[in-house]
């Protein structure tokens, strides 16, 4: 006769119900972006020092 936790933490494959809170979890690091950052083109003629600074 397992109570309705006990037979929750089975059917969903858990080892518990405990927080995680301020605890390392392995396995979470494994995410990654590839971020594509806008280039900013910066102007050398026209200036104010000229083109041969």
């Amino acid at each position: 006769d397992d109570d309705d936790e006990t037979k929750m933490m089975k059917l969903m494959g858990f080892s518990g119900f405990e927080t995680t809170k301020n605890q390392h979890v392995p396995g979470t690091d494994v995410s990654g972006a590839s971020v594509k950052k806008a280039l900013k083109y910066r102007q050398y003629m026209n200036r104010r020092g000229g083109f041969n600074r």
